[in-house]
């Protein structure tokens, strides 16, 4: 069987300032204004986390991957703050690889 589609009432006022956007000429129609907005949206993201992400490795002196590795390495000594870093680390790169599907 295939997947159920959901769909989702949305009120016409919502899309004013988008229409509004075509009326003054800044964009074709709704459909190109929608989609450079998702664009700017996701180059604003993929800064930010990627400013994130480089923050982490000049902190550590090494890429994700590599201080994935070092944590899962460990056995009996345990490092708190590495281990917070790991969480938030993971965080930003799952962001970063997200927003880059929307260029």
């Amino acid at each position: 069987m295939g997947e159920a589609i959901e769909y989702v009432k949305i009120p016409r006022k919502i899309f004013e300032p988008i229409s509004d956007m075509v009326k003054v000429g800044l964009y074709k129609d709704e459909q190109e204004a929608l989609k450079q907005l998702v664009h700017d949206q996701a180059e604003q993201k993929i800064d930010y986390y990627g400013k994130k992400v480089a923050e982490m490795e000049k902190k550590y002196g090494m890429d994700f991957p590599a201080f994935e590795k070092r944590i899962q390495s460990r056995v009996e000594e345990e490092n708190f703050e590495e281990w917070d870093d790991f969480i938030i680390w993971e965080s930003y790169v799952t962001a970063l690889r997200y927003w880059e599907k929307f260029l």
